[in-house]
This record gives structure tokens, C-alpha cells and sequence, in this order.
């Protein structure tokens, strides 16, 4: 059915094109056989011109490819909109399309062998999650109801034509005819206008002179000779097949006009008087009826017949005029066309492939997250021509990707090659089948990362703060996820593991958490802190008091990753974090001046003043550290209760940073590469000679 809807939006399309060029620029002129072939032309032209596609070669980025696509995304736009109504559009039933390929990817994107199978790309319906059902139930009966109202008007006008045609030869029967000159003459005694049908000139001779009968037949043997009622059949089946369409009358009402205009002035190239022969069209029009289908003597509108026999001929301006109508043909020959590309070295591409395949980009781009259990990736990241892929512990694949045909293909480089899956969905869903067994559905986020995609699930208002020194959590089964924010009314909210829970039951579930691991993991289990950068840091040291009781010590605070840090994928965000360590609750408590005495310098960091800025705290560890190469040193951070967690984390981050900035020129002066590219025992030595050694204490109020 989409299939008929479409060849019947794009034959009105054509005819609406063709009618206009006709009004804008031939039909006040005076070329009337070529504006009888023009409309003839157009009906035809718009019946099989969307059947037909002609195929253009174009050079790839010429001025040429980019009208090519806007056409191509029209014609793609309105395709894919009336194939709504139909759920089987674009598929035929029983038949598939598979490419068989053998090779699968490995770790590093290389093609193993061994692993094919069928593989198929498909953009529709099919195998997604039902989503929206009602709605496409909807869609298709109010298809249905639109075709059933459509079959009707084609049955009315259908029916009614038939009567036209079968009165006509009732009329002939009933009063007879005599040959004329080539003609057949149906002599009538109703008052009806004369007219004629194919050979046929339907005539009432008493309501007529014998001068004026003698125009009205060469009137009518203009009809006749130049065979007018064929057209007019095959106007008026466009207009049953068309019936909704405007243009479609218009373009019939025109050239019946246009017959008039040619028979007129054949009456009068044969010399019959100007005045007479207008007289007689208005008493023709004021004394009596017309009949429909048929080439009547008295056409109205006749204010137009008469301007045109007394208008000046057109000449060669007016030719030139008409030759704007070309751009309408070709418009439309291109709306309807194939296009080959012609690329460097020769190479062709199909672009309504290429079009197809930039819209897909388009789709696919983004977070993909996924709605069953299986071992599949848990997380597809599409960007450009590469495609991330979490798997369920916290490693990743990192492959290009591209569609040839029906199929995706995944590759270890950029038009290599590599290993094509089936694939169906839409813009929301999808489904990629891994192997041969089954398929994996994935439901498309509105998120570019995964820290952005887990802040979302806790229901609570969470700004996270930038950091620089970074690592990534790569055993995400041996952390555990502690959120701080606020709710809707501002009040201060804690999830644990996703779920909601108040500040003091905070260390009974994180010991059950701890209960549940091997007892050789316990110590390497890690609470991750997702802290709202504006929330006081009294609200964190009730968690950290926490943890300290029940010694769950490793710690890490989460944040978004500094731009100017490593890269890392966005689908390893809700990873990134900034590791530290709890002092126990048995910790020495030592004096400045104790540590002072023990040869240890320090270096004060006081956020109470809120005075210092990054930079400054920067220029000043630097120094410090300078001053104090070999290690024995500390630093002590000290801030008041209401200090904000972002500006606590931002001066944290900022010493890391300062202090690996002098661990890597060591790494390099010594060894030649940075710290972090050494084995465990170098690290060791460089650690010793400038070491991480952070204080904190509430400041004195």
C-alpha cells in the first residue's frame, strides 16, 4: 500500500510542478498546439517519470553532489513518512538478505577466522522492542480509512465518467447519424450546445442560421480532425485517478481551454468574420447548456476565447519565455534520478547509498546502553566513524565502523577489512546480534558519557567537579558507589549502590557489601564518592567518619576528566576518579612542631581564607618543593566546614598534579620516559624522592 501512496504523491507532485510552469509562462500566450502538446506532455510525463530513474554521473565534492543529496534526503524524507503507514514497507515477506562472511575481531580488531555466519543490516521495525505499538496501529487504520475514501472517490468518478461516455453513444443511437465530410453528424432536438466526441458532431440545427451552422461545423471538424477527444479521455481518467488533486482538474480544465483556442482560430484563418463568429459564441452561451467530457461549441470561460482571437500573436520573446519551462522538466527528471559519484582514481559510489548510509551516522551516533542480561557489551558509544564498546568487567574495544550494503561492518582500521552483523532498529532501539544464537537489544541514551549516565539514575542533583591527575577504576566489580546531592527541594540526599538511603545506615551497607566479596578482595574494595561540587565539606566528613569506623579506608573521589589530561573514552567516565587513602581511626596525631623537630617541612595550604587561587597554590608548591628535594616534606590542607567540596577537590587535584609534574622530570632526566611508563621499583625510588604526603585538619575558628 505505501508503495501505490507514494507513486501517487509523487504523480501529483509532477503535475503540480508542470501545472505551474504552465501558468507562470504559457498560458496567456498564443502558441496553443505547443501548449496542447506541453499538457499533454506533463500528464504522461508525470505518470511515468516516477517510475522511470534515470541515472546522472556527478564528481564527488562538486557544487553538483551537494543538490544531488538535498534532492536524495527529499525524496528519502517523504518515502519514509508515508512508508509509516505501512508496517511491511521496505521488506518483502520471505525474503532476506544475508551476506556470509567468514573472519570475526579479535582483541585488537584483526580478523579471525572462523567466526561468520550470516550477517545483515537492517533500519526498520523488525526485532526492536515494542515501543509505541498503539501508535502504529493507529497510523495504519487511519491508512486504512484514507485508502478506503480514496477508492471511493476513484469508484463516484469512475462511474460517473462511464455514464458520460455511454450517454453520448445513447444519444447517437437514439437520433441517428448521416456522414459528413469525414464526420458522423447526430442530428439532436434538445437544447444543448453543439459538440462533438471523437467522429461524432452533436448538433440541434433550428436553433441555427445557416451562416452561423456553417461556422459551428468548421468549429467542430477543428475537434474532430485533430482528434481533441482523445485528449480529453485521457485528462479526464487522470483527473478519476487524481481526483483529490486540484492541479489534476486544472490541468484538464487548461486543455480543454487550449482546444478551444485551436479551433477558434482555425474558424477564423478560413476567413470568417471576427464580429459574427463572437456573436454566435455568446448566444451559444447564453441560450443554452453544455455538456461535460465533450468539446462543446460555447466553452466558457468565453471572456478568455474572445481576448485571445483579438490578441497579437506571440512572438519571438514570448518563445524565448516559454523555454522556462525546461528547468521544470529537469527538476524533475533530477528529483526522480539515480546518481553515481565519480570519486578519486575513478572510483563510483552510489549516492543514495552514501546518503543512506550519513543519515544511519546520524542515528547510530551516541550512548547505547543495554536492556537484557547476557555477555555482550553493556555499553555502545557511536562517534564518528569509530564505535566504543564496554564490556561488562571495565574493558573496551575501540573499532571503525561503516555499513556496506545492508551490513555493518567492524574493523581494526579505517576501510579495512573486517566483520559484518545483523543488525535491525530504529532511532531509539536496536538489536546487533553477536553471534548466531541470539541478539542483544539496546536502548539509545540521551547522554554523551557514562558518568553523565549514572548521575542521571540517582534522581538527585549532582555538579561534579573537573579533575586533572586522574586514574581509571578498571575493577569496577571491586567498587562500590556512594552519591551525594540534593533532592528537588534542596535537601541533602545519599544513594548507596543506586538506591536511597539516610547518612547512618551508610556504614551497615557498606559492610554487607563488604561481606559479599572474597575475603583476599575485601582490602582492595573501593568506595567511589560522586559529590555535588557546591555541598559543604562537613557532609563529607560524615562519610568519611563512616568508613573510618568499620575501616573501609580506600577511597576515591569521582569527577569529570580535565581536557587536558590524558584521553580517555567517554564510555570509561563513570571510571575516572581521584584515589586516596583514610588515616585509620588509631592514627598518630602529630604537632607542627613535632614534625618540625623531626627535620619534616611544611607547607600550609589554608582554603579558610578563600584567598588562593590554583594558579597560586601551584606557583607556591612549586617552590616549596624546590626548596625541599629528598622528601621530607608534607603538606597540610586546611579548610573550615562550609569550604565547597569543588574548591577542597580542585586544590587536591592541584597538588597531584604539581608533585607527578616533578616525578616525571625525573622519570625523563634518569630513564627517558614519564613516571607512569616505569616498572614498579624505579616508581618506588622516584616516590622516595618526591612523595605524596597530604595532610588535612580543620582549621582553627
Amino acid at each position: 500500500m505505501a508503495r501505490f501512496v507514494i507513486y501517487l504523491f509523487e504523480t501529483g507532485l509532477c503535475l503540480s510542478l508542470l501545472y505551474l510552469a504552465y501558468w507562470l509562462f504559457l498560458r496567456k500566450e498564443t502558441y496553443f498546439n505547443f501548449n496542447r502538446l506541453f499538457l499533454v506532455g506533463s500528464i504522461i510525463l508525470a505518470l511515468t517519470l516516477p517510475l522511470l530513474h534515470l541515472n546522472f554521473m556527478i564528481r564527488q565534492e562538486s557544487s553538483m553532489e551537494e543538490s544531488a543529496t538535498g534532492i536524495l534526503k527529499f525524496r528519502n524524507y517523504y518515502q519514509e513518512l508515508i512508508g509509516m503507514i505501512d508496517a511491511d514497507y521496505g521488506s518483502e515477506p520471505g525474503i532476506r538478505h544475508s551476506y556470509g562472511m567468514p573472519g570475526g575481531l579479535n582483541g585488537t580488531g584483526e580478523v579471525m577466522k572462523g567466526l561468520g555466519g550470516e550477517s545483515m543490516l537492517r533500519l526498520d521495525s523488525e526485532d526492536v522492542p515494542e515501543t509505541g505499538g498503539n501508535a502504529g496501529r493507529d497510523m495504519h487504520f487511519f491508512a486504512v480509512v484514507l485508502l478506503l475514501v480514496y477508492l471511493a472517490g476513484v469508484a463516484w468518478f469512475l462511474v460517473r465518467f462511464i455514464y458520460l461516455v455511454t450517454r453520448l453513444f445513447f444519444l447517437a443511437r437514439k437520433y441517428g447519424y448521416t456522414h459528413l465530410s469525414g464526420f458522423r453528424m447526430v442530428t439532436m432536438e434538445e437544447d444543448i450546445s453543439p459538440f462533438s466526441f471523437f467522429r461524432y458532431l452533436y448538433i440541434n440545427k433550428s436553433t441555427l442560421s445557416e451562416d452561423d451552422l456553417h461556422n459551428v461545423l468548421e468549429h467542430e471538424k477543428a475537434h474532430i480532425s485533430q482528434r481533441h477527444s482523445l485528449d480529453h479521455l485521457f485528462a479526464h481518467a487522470l483527473a478519476v485517478f487524481q481526483w483529490f488533486n486540484p492541479f489534476a482538474w486544472q490541468i484538464r480544465n487548461a486543455l480543454k481551454t487550449t482546444h478551444e483556442y485551436i479551433a477558434d482560430r482555425q474558424v477564423l484563418d478560413r476567413g470568417f468574420a471576427l464580429v459574427d463568429y463572437q456573436t454566435l459564441l455568446l448566444k451559444q452561451v447564453i441560450g443554452y447548456h453544455s455538456v461535460e467530457l465533450v468539446n462543446n461549441f460555447n466553452l466558457k470561460p468565453i471572456k478568455k476565447r474572445i481576448a485571445m482571437m483579438t490578441k497579437i500573436r506571440s512572438g519571438r520573446p514570448a518563445r524565448l519565455k516559454a523555454m522556462l519551462v525546461i528547468p521544470f522538466a529537469i527538476t524533475l527528471f533530477l528529483l526522480f534520478a539515480d546518481f553515481t559519484v565519480k570519486g578519486p582514481n575513478n572510483q563510483m559510489m552510489n549516492l543514495e547509498t552514501l546518503v543512506k548510509q550519513q543519515k544511519m551516522t546520524i542515528q547510530l551516533e551516541g550512548l547505547w546502553k543495554k536492556t537484557q542480561q547476557d555477555e555482550a557489551a553493556k555499553i555502545l558509544l557511536f562517534k564518528g566513524s569509530k564505535v566504543s564498546m564496554l564490556e561488562n568487567g571495565s574493558g573496551i574495544r575501540d573499532y571503525f565502523w561503516r555499513t556496506e550494503g545492508e551490513q555493518i561492518i567492524l574493523s581494526g582500521r579505517k576501510d579495512g577489512p573486517g566483520t559484518s552483523l545483523k543488525f535491525s532498529g530504529n532511532n531509539m532501539q536496536m538489536k546487533i546480534w553477536w553471534n548466531d544464537i541470539g541478539a542483544t537489544a539496546y536502548q539509545k541514551t540521551a547522554f554523551e558519557n557514562t558518568l553523565d549516565l549514572f548521575l542521571d539514575k540517582q534522581g538527585m542533583k549532582i555538579e561534579l567537579p573537573v579533575i586533572f591527575k586522574y586514574r581509571i577504576l578498571e575493577k569496577q566489580d571491586l567498587v562500590y558507589k556512594i552519591c551525594l546531592g540534593t533532592d528537588k527541594g534542596g535537601s541533602t540526599m545519599l544513594t548507596f549502590n543506586n538506591e536511597q538511603i539516610p547518612m547512618g545506615k551508610l556504614a551497615d551497607r557498606v559492610k554487607a557489601e563488604r561481606a559479599k566479596h572474597n575475603k583476599l578482595d575485601v582490602n582492595k574494595l573501593t568506595g567511589v564518592l560522586y559529590v555535588d561540587k557546591n555541598m559543604p565539606m562537613k557532609e563529607i566528613d560524615k562519610i568519611r567518619m563512616s568508613l573510618r569506623e568499620i575501616n573501609a579506608l580506600k577511597l576515591a573521589d569521582a569527577g569529570y576528566p580535565h581536557k587536558s589530561g590524558i584521553e580517555v573514552s567517554p564510555v570509561l567516565y563513570h571510571t575516572i576518579a581521584l584515589p586516596r587513602l583514610l588515616p585509620p581511626m588509631d592514627a598518630k596525631i602529630l604537632d607542627k612542631k613535632e614534625v618540625i623537630k623531626m627535620g619534616t617541612a611544611i607547607h600550609v595550604i589554608d582554603l579558610s581564607a578563600r584567598k588562593s587561587t590554583p594558579a597560586d597554590v601551584h606557583k607556591e608548591l612549586t617552590e616549596f618543593i624546590k626548596q625541599h628535594d629528598g622528601g621530607k616534606y608534607v603538606f597540610s590542607l586546611e579548610y573550615d566546614r562550609e569550604i565547597p567540596y569543588g574548591q577542597y577537590i580542585e586544590v587536591v587535584d592541584m597538588v597531584f598534579s604539581v608533585v607527578y609534574e616533578f616525578r616525571d622530570r625525573l622519570a625523563i632526566k634518569e630513564h627517558g620516559v614519564n613516571y607512569s611508563e616505569l616498572g614498579p621499583d624505579l616508581q618506588k625510588k622516584i616516590k622516595k624522592v618526591y612523595p605524596m604526603v597530604l595532610s588535612e585538619a580543620w582549621s582553627v575558628s
